[in-house]
């Protein structure tokens, strides 16, 4: 059985974070313990008057190739993994004159800061640590008699001797450390090879525990991608941290707002979007982010209470004055005026985030876990390119509001249906019917939605689904509730009996041949 309570009597350290190091060497030194150290972190201990011992002392061997090869050896790997408690081991360890370290201190090279910096790849390379993995992991198994410290802020857990539980907990955040720094070098790889299947570091070091998760019964944490900022590590400019519902709307919002975006033009500019529940309830494109967020706003008001905004320019004191009367949980956007910012003050339990607008360039896998796994998808990214004419009819010349609908639709939950609408400053959503089994309800829900916002007339909107029709009821529906555009995917083995269906209505018809399911 390994000893609870092990005395330190020889550490080795090589760290590439020098923070904490003088404090730490002080007092190991202190306590009698010898001090085995390599090239930077050797340099700064003796500038602070603390006695090591060259790393080449124990290997027999210089460093080699610029600095390649420093601990790599098997007189430190023995010194590390050999058994204490194991008669054979001891006795083989004093017959090579291998002595024990009862102490690993090692942090990485910097290779996650130098990847943010878009570092070239040959600089790159030589910021993947080979050195210290082997050492960590070597440490890290024989954690029955070796303890293993990789964060300046676990030296507090240090002292002259050390627990069992102590080199457990250790290990533990040892190997998360190693497997974390690997996966963000296969991740560099597979970015740089353009590999369809990716790497996803799920690693605590990059955790935060949120107050609760989708209920407050249930723990949540948020993963912070290692390279990419994003709605997983803003910070609000006021207002309590968010939550975990409050990240995924935000993301919905964010996300949604920059696909409606992709269609503004110089005369409308300006695109917001309101999410409910991760589902637009109002989505909009005009000529001021105030008449976006009026139009935007319209599409569903009273769900639009305690809901998420999102815009694709700054928020000016219009915009606040506006909003200072309702209840919205977090605004995001790139930039907020001084004014505004005076003015949302007033909220205190309203949160802010400035970041920039979705653009789509980085899309992460799109992770779901599923009983004895997870299932990864690319995320639905990118216009639809394609609008063929299917019908008689002809589809209205400036196609902008269809755009501008299929880009909003593939936002609603399946089945979706989205009724749009174009105004003298901008295009918005004006009716909506999604999540229902059955697509025919959805068609209904969104004519009844577009009749309570007080369109009564939908000859000139256009409907948009994100899926094909199976069957020309669908047809039928919209043509008793007098719409005369629609847009879809097609692909239905159904397709002619449904465009037969809109001709016999007089409807205009394109499909598109992108399906745009989200569940």
């Amino acid at each position: 059985m390994p000893a609870d309570s092990i005395k330190i009597k020889r550490a080795l350290i090589s760290v590439s974070d020098k923070s904490g190091l003088e404090d730490l060497g002080k007092r190991l030194h202190a306590a009698g313990v010898e001090i085995i150290s390599s090239g930077g972190t050797a340099k700064a201990l003796a500038e602070h008057g603390i006695p090591v011992i060259p790393i080449e002392k124990v290997t027999g061997s210089p460093e080699c190739f610029g600095g390649r090869v420093k601990t790599l050896s098997y007189q430190v790997a023995g010194a590390l993994l050999f058994r204490r408690d194991n008669a054979g081991d001891v006795k083989q360890a004093g017959d090579l004159g291998i002595a024990p370290i009862d102490l690993l201190v090692c942090n990485l090279y910097p290779f996650e800061a130098a990847a943010r910096k878009n570092t070239a790849w040959e600089e790159l390379i030589e910021n993947i640590d080979i050195g210290g993995p082997t050492l960590i992991r070597s440490a890290a198994k024989n954690h029955s008699a070796v303890a293993v410290v990789t964060d300046p802020a676990q030296y507090d857990m240090i002292s002259a001797e050390t627990t069992l539980a102590a080199r457990e907990r250790l290990a533990l955040a040892a190997f998360r450390h190693t497997a974390r720094y690997d996966g963000m070098v296969a991740a560099k790889f597979e970015e740089k090879l353009g590999a369809e299947e990716r790497t996803i570091v799920l690693s605590p070091q990059g955790a935060k525990l949120l107050r609760y998760g989708e209920n407050p019964h249930q723990k949540s944490w948020v993963y912070a991608d290692p390279f990419h900022s994003g709605i997983a590590s803003a910070e609000p400019l006021q207002g309590k941290a968010l939550s975990y519902n409050n990240l995924l709307d935000a993301d919905a919002a964010w996300r949604s707002c920059g696909d409606a975006a992709t269609c503004a033009t110089g005369a409308f500019p300006a695109a917001v979007s309101v999410i409910k529940h991760l589902t637009p309830c109002g989505i909009a494109l005009a000529k001021t982010p105030l008449e976006a967020l009026e139009r935007a706003w319209a599409g569903d008001p009273v769900s639009a209470f305690g809901s998420i905004l999102c815009f694709n320019t700054e928020v000016d004191e219009g915009v606040a004055a506006w909003l200072s009367d309702k209840f919205v949980e977090v605004i995001l956007a790139p930039s907020f005026s001084a004014a505004a910012l005076e003015t949302f003050a007033k909220k205190k339990s309203l949160r802010l985030l400035a970041l920039p607008s979705f653009t789509g360039a980085y899309t992460a896998p799109m992770v779901k876990s599923i009983s004895g796994g997870f299932v990864v998808q690319q995320e639905d990214t990118g216009a639809d390119a394609d609008f063929n004419a299917v019908t008689r009819a002809q589809f209205p010349a400036n196609d902008s509001l269809a755009r501008f609908g299929v880009m909003a639709c593939k936002h609603l939950k399946s089945n979706a249906i989205g009724l749009f609408a174009a105004h003298d400053n901008g295009y918005s959503m004006i009716g909506a019917g999604m999540g229902n089994p059955n697509r025919l309800v959805s068609i209904k829900q969104a004519v009844e939605k577009a009749h309570d916002n007080g369109y009564r007339d939908l000859s000139a909107a256009v409907l948009v689904s994100d899926a094909f029709f199976p069957f020309p009821d669908n047809i039928d529906v919209a043509r008793a509730s007098g719409i005369r555009a629609i847009v879809q995917p097609g692909g239905s083995i159904k397709d002619q009996d449904v465009i037969d269906a809109a001709n016999d209505a007089g409807i205009a018809m394109v499909f598109t041949g992108r399906r745009h399911f989200r569940h």
